[in-house]
């Protein structure tokens, strides 16, 4: 597979992220330390650094300053739930890429998670490779839309996203 190039300067910063930085890396959020190793390694082998939180909380901390690739966040943790984390997230205008990971694989579940801007949902256990490919998959469509139109997609909302989309798909068919 070729190389992965994530153009540093896609996100731009002003106003209240001035001092946020896009890393190169994937944060891993996810309250069980044998999940987060298997990702981990998994993305790792990929040739993605990889970042792993074992709660929500420290997780967020870090995301005030630095805004990763993407974010693979666990569905079910204690205190506050993934989905209780990525509503906090895009309440403050975060708009990196989010995959849910979870062994529920109840459709209301995924629906919320979607609702709220998840970019993906993955059911627990998953094939090694899919989380590498989802990531791949995720940064060209990223890619592309801003290249695109030339907008700061980050910080979109999902409304504002779709729209974007339906105009380029009436675009394209026109």
């Amino acid at each position: 597979m070729g190389e992965l190039t994530l153009d540093q300067n896609l996100i731009p910063w002003s106003g209240l992220y001035q001092d946020v930085k896009p890393v190169r890396e994937i944060f891993v959020v996810d309250d069980d330390e044998d999940m987060r190793e298997i990702l981990a390694g998994t993305l790792a082998t990929e040739g993605f650094p990889v970042t792993t939180f074992g709660d929500g909380d420290s997780f967020l901390m870090t995301a005030r300053t630095r805004v990763p690739i993407c974010v693979f966040l666990d569905v079910v943790m204690p205190r506050r739930s993934g989905l209780e984390i990525l509503q906090e997230l895009r309440a403050q205008q975060y708009w990196t890429p989010t995959f849910f990971i979870s062994a529920r694989d109840d459709l209301p579940t995924v629906v919320e998670a979607m609702k709220h801007g998840a970019h993906d949902y993955i059911t627990k256990p998953f094939d090694r490779h899919a989380p590498a490919l989802r990531v791949r998959k995720a940064l060209e469509a990223w890619s592309y839309r801003d290249r695109e139109r030339n907008c700061d997609w980050f910080r979109l909302t999902p409304s504002e996203r779709d729209t974007l989309m339906f105009n380029r798909l009436i675009d394209t068919y026109s």
